[in-house]
């Protein structure tokens, strides 16, 4: 119990009552101001600052009591208008630095509603950059409520999808998606469907899928297919190919690994593609920020990620939906726990698992993964 309120902001007001309702835990005039952040007016207060990304300008403290806390929910609510730049405001813990809930801000004026399931889990709210250069941000409102009970959403392993979560946690009028091994395009589909104003790259190296998923989706202004391959360099290589689109890899299969992919599996013509780096590939297209980064590469994933230690702790990738590997599919191809070490390792905090696939015998084959950018580290 102890570790769980050691992050709450301690207040000397009278404990309340559930039906104590007027009392809020925040107070829009209570505010720190960080770094160099200055205000123009004092209500609403108008923060401006010139700085780098994932920099803190302001923070309220959560002052609703202990007592009142535990065991119950909380929803924040905040009246803000963005006026320039690019900023995000969310809860954080007691460490300041994990975010329980956080949404990136629109331009203009916007109602921005934050909930996390423990109430005593929260330390602050805060309003931080997402981008260097300036930024200005005015607070018009900022009310919060509790719930009777803690909600916590029961998950499991099949009843959920990423895009759904993704939907909840990404805010922004226009996000940018990059679908790395987008094959037939199944996923590019499922993404502008669920974000109807979002721009989408699809990479697909294989000239004969690549084919089928550009003419897929010729009539979509905001698909962008390229014929390429990511990689830890630029250049050409190999891909092996298969009778089963879905299972090309620039690796070959493993010996034995037959009996854990589904249908045959029966090699055809190997292929010459391009490989860039995931750094080249954003300078070639000019993406100063991707929001949703999805890596679908049988096994190569660790060799694209590898290298991007500088660009991943940057926070200019968001989310990572990655399919990682549990059993030996191809030649050469990275663990699970490697690509999410190295995700760790630069800041990224694992989500949530989905689509996990079984084998009778050698138990769990693959699965995605959803990572979300929290802190450089």
């Amino acid at each position: 119990m102890i570790d769980r309120l050691a992050g709450l902001w301690r207040t000397t007001r009278r404990p309340m009552g559930a039906e104590d309702t007027e009392t809020d835990g925040f107070e829009l005039s209570r505010y720190t101001l960080h770094g160099d952040t200055r205000t123009a007016i004092e209500r609403p207060p108008r923060f401006t600052a010139s700085t780098q990304a994932w920099s803190y300008l302001a923070s309220w403290p959560n002052q609703w009591p202990v007592g009142h806390a535990i065991n119950r929910g909380l929803k924040v609510e905040v009246d803000v208008r963005l006026l320039a730049g690019r900023a995000e405001v969310g809860l954080v813990a007691g460490d300041r630095e994990t975010f329980v809930s956080r949404a990136e801000l629109a331009d203009g004026a916007q109602k921005v509603v934050l909930e996390a399931p423990d109430a005593t889990a929260v330390a602050a709210l805060v309003i931080r950059s997402s981008a260097e250069g300036r930024v200005a941000v005015e607070v018009v409102g900022l009310g919060s409520t509790m719930t009777a009970t803690a909600k916590v959403r029961e998950r499991g392993f099949l009843n959920k999808n990423a895009t759904d979560d993704l939907v909840a946690r990404l805010a922004g009028p226009t996000p940018v998606i990059v679908d790395v091994g987008a094959n037939k395009g199944d996923t590019v589909a499922r993404f502008i469907e669920t974000f109807p104003t979002a721009e989408v790259w699809a990479l697909e190296p294989h000239p004969d899928t690549f084919a089928g998923m550009a003419q897929r989706f010729a009539g979509s202004p905001r698909v962008r297919p390229r014929r390429l391959a990511l990689s830890s360099r630029a250049g050409t290589s190999t891909m092996h190919s298969y009778t089963n689109a879905a299972i090309n890899a620039l690796s070959p299969i493993a010996q034995g690994a037959e009996g854990l992919i589904d249908g045959s599996v029966v090699a055809s013509a190997a292929v010459e593609v391009e490989l860039q780096s995931l750094r080249q590939f954003c300078a070639n297209e000019g993406l100063e920020q991707i929001d949703i980064l999805k890596l679908d590469t049988q096994g190569h994933e660790l060799e694209i990620l590898q290298g991007e230690r500088e660009l991943l702790r940057s926070g200019k990738v968001r989310f990572i939906l990655v399919e990682l590997l549990f059993s030996p599919l191809y030649a050469t191809q990275a663990r699970a726990g490697e690509v999410i070490g190295l995700l760790e390792s630069c800041g990224f905090k694992l989500f949530d698992f989905y689509d996990f696939v079984y084998d009778e015998r050698s138990g769990l084959k693959w699965g995605d993964a959803l990572l979300e950018f929290a802190s450089a580290s």
